[in-house]
């Protein structure tokens, strides 16, 4: 009976909760301006963050206490991204901050080594994070693509198992929370507004890449295995370059198929080489 329990609480946290906060936030805030999307998204993983992470420390002191800076961060260069600013300047905001997040979030284990090792980690980062965004959203129509924001939500998903059994149950329920969160943004933008959830690929690659690369550094995962989780949606890219979404639910379907096949193959390859010897429980 207390594991039952204990198993409920944890989806609700982890799942329930999240969702419903992304959603229901998605919805209200749409009816004001849909440009503002995102911070349903926030609002949903801020909500698991705070239910999962018990030890959240606010200012934050411990490594993942800066996801809330990531978020953060990640939401002022997604609204920033709605302005009249020059694409180069969007760019020049979004890299410069992507580089503040992964420091902050890798530094306080990684500066045991040394300072240069944390700020080499956080340029190579941030220039990944920054080019397979940029690419997402690149091919991306400003109407009805949704295959962007939903291949996020499958890496996250696929890639929770792995984490929670590979190193780190902790890290493994905020994927689980991440995904949860964008699959209820994607849903209203979807069936509600009926316009495109790219608005939100900004900061859900903030969040997304802040927690796979804190899985290799903290919880000691194989970098192949985040490096491969978070690359996946290249194949996503590359088909938007010969079919575009047109508003029907069969084309993101078929646009978000190769992006599903790629994802769960790298999960079942990662999955077994982080299996443990002895039993999970």
């Amino acid at each position: 009976e207390e594991a039952g329990n204990s198993n409920l609480i944890m989806l609700l946290n982890t799942a329930i909760y999240p969702f419903l906060a992304a959603v229901l936030l998605t919805l209200l805030l749409g009816k004001v301006n849909k440009k503002l999307a995102p911070i349903g998204l926030a609002a949903g993983f801020i909500a698991g963050l705070v239910l999962i992470h018990t030890g959240l420390n606010l200012p934050p002191s411990k490594a993942l206490d800066f996801l809330t800076v990531t978020v953060l961060l990640g939401l002022a260069v997604s609204l920033i991204e709605t302005t009249h600013l020059s694409d180069k300047a969007k760019m020049s905001i979004g890299l410069i901050a992507l580089l503040i997040s992964f420091y902050l979030l890798l530094n306080p284990v990684l500066k045991h080594q040394s300072q240069t090792i944390s700020v080499a980690w956080a340029l190579a980062a941030a220039a990944i994070t920054a080019i397979i965004s940029g690419l997402q959203k690149l091919g991306a129509s400003e109407r009805y693509s949704h295959a962007p924001a939903l291949s996020l939500v499958v890496v996250a998903a696929v890639t929770a198992p792995v984490v929670s059994i590979g190193g780190s149950l902790l890290l493994g329920q905020l994927l689980g929370v991440f995904a949860a969160s964008m699959g209820g943004l994607v849903l209203i933008q979807r069936f509600v507004w009926n316009t495109s959830s790219t608005s939100a690929v900004t900061l859900g690659s903030f969040i997304l890449a802040g927690l796979l690369a804190q899985a290799h550094v903290l919880a000691d995962l194989p970098i192949w295995t985040m490096l491969a989780a978070y690359l996946a949606p290249t194949a996503n890219i590359i088909l938007n370059w010969f079919m575009k979404e047109d508003g029907t639910v069969i084309s993101t379907i078929k646009a978000s198929l190769p992006q599903i096949l790629v994802s769960a193959t790298i999960a079942g390859l990662s999955l077994w080489s982080v299996w443990p010897e002895s039993s999970l429980y």
